[in-house]
């Protein structure tokens, strides 16, 4: 053990020292170039954060006819809007269809390798990284926190992903074994990764992992894919926290030793009608949610602190906790 992490040191790591009390990890998705109402990044800054990740639509690039146009300037819209202080802190990205480029997209869009040097370009990844020489934008990293190794997993739930069944909203779980999210390399890829030294497992995915109640994209309208990444994460038998976008809701999920806090949107919330139509009704829920989801403008944080106690909060756009839960290990 000793010597693998003296061996990790000399590995591109992101680094802390033993004076570092946490590690803090900023999230959303769902952030739209059109819309200029990103006020929340006055917030976000005010959370000393180490490291922000982009869990998917980052931007609203897609067409109908699965042309890139609109992703370009979309691309180029949004660097503009982005505050500059983003800039001194380590960016993690992953994508969902919007900035895929069409909307409920996978491995049958013919424009997904442009698709993807678009999104290489604009957030700069280097020519030596995985992203750049092979297909997909899933990724891998470790963080070095007190002499703790937090991986950090980015999946790509989108280049690989077989044709969804039922209706768009109304999206029921497949029964087709063959069918796939993570494709054959990424499965093989990720179950690697869960062999190295880990004590604290950050994976990060598109859509949702655990909720079911819903008729929309998630794991659960794969369900053999769905168990078979629980089977690998209970077998590291290390704390998981999965990170989520998509839905324009917020909520924080629990099932067994697995959590999930779901993080969406950064400045495109349902309509206000819908919103309203909801607050008469009974809200979406999920047997897997912990307490109720929130469905205003919102950003997610995971902070792990020297002892290794994960917290996870999900805040409102003025930095106001909506939920909170602490995980002791």
């Amino acid at each position: 053990m000793i010597l693998v992490r003296l061996l990790l040191l000399l590995m591109p790591f992101t680094l802390f020292s033993q004076s570092d009390n946490s590690f803090i990890l900023g999230m959303g998705s769902c952030l739209d170039q059109d819309n200029d109402q990103q006020e929340i990044w006055a917030s976000l800054k005010k959370e000393d954060l180490t490291e922000f990740f982009f869990l998917g639509d980052n931007i609203y690039g897609d067409n109908k006819d699965g042309s890139l146009e609109k992703m370009l300037s979309a691309y180029k819209k949004q660097s503009n809007n982005l505050p500059n202080w983003l800039n001194e802190i380590e960016i993690n990205a992953i994508w969902d269809d919007h900035d895929f480029g069409v909307n409920d997209g996978g491995e049958d869009y013919k424009e997904k390798a442009q698709a993807q040097k678009l999104f290489l370009d604009f957030w700069k990844i280097q020519e030596a990284d995985r992203r750049s020489n092979g297909e997909g934008i899933y990724f891998s990293k470790d963080v070095l926190l007190n002499n703790k190794i937090i991986k950090i997993i980015g999946l790509d739930t989108r280049y690989f992903r077989s044709p969804l069944e039922g209706e768009k909203r109304k999206r029921t779980p497949t029964k087709d074994t063959s069918k796939t999210i993570l494709g054959v390399d990424q499965w093989s890829w990720l179950e690697n990764q869960l062999t190295q030294d880990i004590d604290i497992l950050v994976l990060a995915s598109s859509i949702q992992v655990i909720a079911t109640n819903h008729g929309f994209e998630k794991w659960g309208n794969f369900p053999h894919e769905r168990q078979r990444l629980f089977k690998l994460l209970n077998g590291i038998e290390k704390p998981v926290v999965m990170l989520s976008g998509d839905r324009h809701k917020a909520g924080l999920y629990r099932i067994g030793n697995l959590y999930e806090i779901t993080s969406s949107s950064l400045n495109k919330p349902l309509p206000a009608w819908l919103s309203t139509l909801w607050d008469k009704t009974e809200k979406e829920t999920d047997e897997f949610l912990l307490g109720e989801m929130f469905y205003e403008s919102n950003y997610g944080i995971l902070e792990i602190n020297k002892t290794g106690l994960i917290t996870l909060a999900l805040k409102d756009k003025q930095g106001k906790i909506l939920n909170k839960i602490v995980i002791s290990l």
